[in-house]
């Protein structure tokens, strides 16, 4: 997304994406690819959902703040498990 170079400039400003575009890419679309889209990949009823719960919103951020945005917890098969830390 912000394609940063270790000392802070822009690496290919026309290859970057929006937070959306790569959330989508990690999602849906990579499920979508492994032709796994009707199991995985979206919150839906009846499909598998690991997922984390974040403290904001990647998609409101500023786009270089989103690896500093901690975990709050994590679902996982059913499963809830809350961050520590």
């Amino acid at each position: 997304m912000n394609r940063l170079t270790p000392n802070g400039r822009v690496l290919g400003e026309t290859e970057k994406i929006s937070a959306y575009e790569a959330l989508r890419a990690v999602t849906i679309s990579a499920a979508y690819q492994m032709h796994m889209d009707d199991e995985i990949g979206s919150l839906e009823a009846g499909k598998k959902a690991d997922f984390a719960i974040l403290e904001e919103d990647p998609l409101t951020v500023n786009p270089v703040r989103i690896r500093d945005i901690q975990v709050w917890g994590t679902v996982l098969a059913d499963m809830k498990h809350q961050a520590s830390g």
